[in-house]
């Protein structure tokens, strides 16, 4: 249970709930000491719900005259979400959210001995269901932008555009779609564990999986097909991105609805207009099978080298919010999306409809993404109860997701557009391809990615002092750093090719504990003073995150142009006020992207040394008395967090802030 405000500043303040509830059953059967057989049921619920606290979300609250396009979907009459360029901003809302989250499985495994083979097989089942009321960012009370660039009606400052009500875009969904949703996955597999050798073993196996995507119960769901859309059919947009009703066309050009004709109860008749015949889930089933094999190999007959060693196929399971943003799709929901206009006349906008606002598409062909890891590993056990490890770790990533925009407009048009006198240019909605559309946002498959690093571990875990260690020096290169990267170039992947954003060449972290024993050397005095002290702490150390440099145009943001030299600044010069070298990189040209590489800054590192110091005091038998004091960045170190990069702001190349300082914490407990 819990509290927030969610935006800047506290307009609606809204309770959090999420109570759980889990049980699991399981019987395992000897059937002969070399034949044993094991049952589970899991059954886990989470029943989430995001609710205001009161009415204070309504318009009247804070003095919004104008109305709501919509006034028939959730929290009815709310305060909309409002962002103004350079000033604080506000969501009203459409962040509230129920949803009732249902996972069981039922699996069963045997495992079969045989001399020196250990066998295992076993079957799994797993459906989950998800009964929400809508998509948590759909903007049920109308989302409004206050931004002076582009806007002609601007009075050249945000604050005061919004105090007039000149917007630069304004959008509102008719209602939250209540989707029940479900999927279900089956799972076999069998490895074999062969004792080769007394110092050889290998494991062996392959696990298949069919896994159903997840669909909407209702077929209350619509996709995007740009193999559908039919250019001579799509409708008409004047320049100012209003449709041309009077020219005709199909407003749902492309759309496909998913199952077969029957229309859900309770939604439009205009949902008929769209063709039906989608696959119940958007995507494919995956039927796949995923092989894994490892050894481990003891060179040396004193048993204290290991050589460790594999390889394995894992595949992803394609659910959750890649099929459930489809469901804010027209035409289960209407979705108002108006530019350059004011709020005392959204019903004049709403008479010369514009095109729908994000458009959430899959691939109808996507792939199963997966992973092949692989390792190799050297472990040793050292004098003094010293263990060492030495690995090389990589994987690389296949058909992984990402969500491009490909309905966007080309670099040239757009600066085309840009250079026309203000009252002559054309919207960007009516400049894009796929016309009545503006984003489609679609997930595609084709994305990898790389990663290979030498990791290095030491441990003691015997002793006064106990520790351990880990290094890790590795590189981790994508086309895409997450299932939603929407990146600037959506149809050349090696534009996009870099450091990924989660890469850090260096990471080192250590925990250590030291106990000060009472000790004859150390004489009455000393045992005093330092006896049963325990000192513990946690240190890490890594690099920064590799950062992108961009730079605001007429045309839009985009990646800057690199013109050489040192990205950073010497180590002498650099400091929170000047981090970046600001004459290494300028703002591109509006006809092509910029030349400057993913990731080309290496941001600010992190060092970060937390120390625990306690002591038990003995005041009875059975009474005792713990002292601790906790240091959190017991150094105090600045820790930079985020770095100004685009070069168009007056603080390019600067730190904005960091992470808290030094924090000391005291504690007392007794225990009797």
């Amino acid at each position: 249970f819990g509290i927030s405000a969610g935006s800047d500043l506290p307009t609606i303040p809204s309770e959090r709930t999420r109570p759980a509830h889990s049980i699991q059953l399981s019987y395992t059967w000897l059937i002969t000491p070399t034949l044993i057989n094991e049952a589970k049921v899991n059954y886990s619920n989470l029943d989430l719900a995001v609710r205001a606290i009161g009415d204070v979300y309504k318009r009247e609250t804070y003095g919004f005259a104008y109305p709501q396009l919509y006034n028939d979907g959730t929290y009815a009459n709310g305060i909309p979400d409002v962002t103004i360029t350079g000033f604080a901003g506000f969501n009203g809302p459409s962040a509230l959210q129920t949803s009732l989250f249902v996972d069981s499985t039922v699996s069963d495994n045997l495992t079969i001995i045989r001399g020196n083979h250990t066998l295992k097989t076993g079957v799994l089942f797993f459906r989950s269901t998800n009964d929400q009321n809508g998509v948590v960012t759909s903007v049920y009370t109308g989302v409004a932008n206050f931004n002076p660039a582009g806007n002609p009606n601007s009075t050249g400052n945000a604050f005061a555009d919004a105090l007039l009500g000149n917007f630069r875009n304004y959008s509102e969904i008719q209602r939250p779609i209540p989707t029940f949703f479900i999927t279900n996955q089956f799972e076999t597999y069998l490895t074999d564990n062969w004792k080769a050798h007394p110092r050889l073993s290998l494991e062996y196996g392959v696990r298949y999986q069919h896994i159903k995507p997840l669909f909407a119960e209702a077929d209350n769901l619509t996709n995007f097909d740009p193999a559908l859309y039919d250019p001579a059919r799509a409708v008409t947009l004047r320049p100012n991105g209003t449709i041309d009703l009077a020219r005709g066309g199909n407003r749902f050009n492309g759309l496909i609805r998913a199952g077969n004709d029957t229309v859900p109860d309770g939604f439009p008749a205009e949902v008929q207009t769209v063709p039906s015949g989608a696959p119940r889930p958007l995507q494919p089933t995956a039927n796949v099978f995923a092989p894994r094999v490892s050894f481990a190999y003891s060179p040396f007959a004193d048993n204290r080298t290991a050589v460790r060693g594999g390889f394995g196929v894992f595949f992803d399971s394609v659910q959750g919010d890649l099929t459930q943003r489809i469901a804010q799709n027209p035409p289960y929901t209407n979705l108002a999306q108006f530019e350059n206009g004011n709020l005392s006349n959204l019903s004049l906008n709403a008479a010369a409809p514009a095109p729908f606002g994000t458009i959430v598409a899959v691939d109808p062909n996507l792939k199963t993404p997966y992973t092949m890891n692989f390792s190799l590993s050297v472990q040793r056990e050292l004098p003094r109860g010293f263990f060492l490890e030495t690995a090389y770790v990589g994987n690389l990533g296949r058909h992984l997701l990402r969500r491009p925009d490909i309905n966007q407009t080309s670099f040239a048009v757009l600066a085309q557009n840009a250079a026309l006198p203000a009252a002559q240019r054309s919207s960007v909605n009516a400049l894009r391809p796929y016309k009545g559309y503006s984003q489609i946002l679609m997930s595609l498959s084709d994305a990898n990615s790389n990663y290979n690093a030498l990791q290095l571990y030491v441990a003691k875990r015997a002793g006064d002092l106990r520790l351990t260690g880990s290094y890790t020096f590795s590189k981790a290169l994508t086309d895409a750093s997450g299932s939603a990267d929407n990146p600037e170039e959506p149809f050349n992947r090696r534009f996009n090719y870099g450091p990924a954003t989660y890469n850090r060449p260096h990471i080192f972290v250590s925990t250590y504990t030291y106990s000060f024993r009472r000790r004859d050397s150390f004489g009455a005095l000393g045992n005093a003073l330092l006896g049963g002290w325990e000192v513990s702490g946690i240190t890490r150390l890594q690099s920064g995150a590799n950062l992108s440099v961009t730079g605001n145009s007429l045309i839009g943001g985009r990646r800057a142009d690199y013109l050489g030299g040192s990205v950073l600044l010497p180590d002498g010069e650099r400091g929170p006020n000047r981090w970046v070298n600001v004459a290494a990189f300028d703002e591109a040209p509006d006809a092509r992207r910029g030349n400057a590489g993913v990731g080309i800054v290496s941001g600010p590192g992190l060092q970060v040394w937390d120390i625990s110091l306690r002591r038990r005091f003995g005041l009875r038998e059975n009474v005792n008395l713990q002292f601790q004091a906790d240091l959190f960045n017991a150094f105090n170190r600045a820790n930079f967090l985020n770095l100004s990069l685009n070069t168009s702001n007056a603080d390019f190349g600067s730190i904005t802030s960091s992470a808290p300082g030094r924090n000391i914490q005291f504690g007392l407990k007794l225990t009797f």
